[in-house]
Formats: structure tokens, sequence, C-alpha cells
């Protein structure tokens, strides 16, 4: 189902690793041979976002947006900031953070595809 959450509009990261998740199982058996067959059909998406000294304010504006989101519990829309493709994602785990000087952090978080 579709929502109408969306992303905040905050500082790009700096660092987005990108996974697509394995949908394969795997039974090995004692002769040496392995059956595979997929779990589901869909390959989800999992992106791990990273950022050095985001500014406070995008800071909480984030920390907030995660609250909204119940953490992981609701999903919401997310622009990819490199090939501007929209996925339906939440929160996967917590939002890490650290301050750092001034009113800076590094702030750490993953987003997995609906």
């Amino acid at each position: 189902m579709p929502t109408s959450n969306n992303w905040p509009s905050i500082q790009l990261p700096l660092n987005l690793d990108e996974t697509t998740e394995d949908p394969v199982i795997r039974s090995e058996f004692e002769s040496g041979i392995v059956q595979t067959r997929a779990r589901y059909t869909r390959m989800r998406g999992v992106w791990a976002l990273s950022w050095a000294n985001m500014r406070g304010a995008d800071y909480r504006t984030l920390r907030s947006f995660y609250k909204q989101m119940k953490g992981g519990a609701l999903s919401f829309n997310w622009t990819h900031p490199r090939d501007g493709t929209t996925f339906e994602v939440r929160f996967r785990g917590a939002l890490n953070s650290k301050h750092t000087i001034m009113d800076c952090y590094n702030v750490t978080l993953t987003l997995e595809q609906v």
C-alpha cells in the first residue's frame, strides 16, 4: 500500500551503500548436491546512508522524522539521490548519531524497500 509520507528535505548523504537482498533458499545434501529456490519473488533494495558533520538543523529534522515513522514501523517515499528513482521504504534498525563539532553530527542509518 503506497504511503503519503515523504523523506524530509535534508542535505544529501556523504556515502550511500546499496545492496540487493538475495531471495534464495539453499539446501545442501550429503551427496554434495545443492538445491535452490526463491524464497519470494521480489528482490528488495537496501541502502546504508551516512553523513559526516551533518548540520544540527538537518539532524533534528531527520531524528523527528525517524520518530514520526516509529522507527521502522511505518513506510515512506524516498528518492534515490543518484538516479532519481522513488522507492517505498522503511527504516531498518536504529538511527545512529555521534555529536562531532559545534552543532554537527555523524549519522548512519539503513533503509529497506517495502
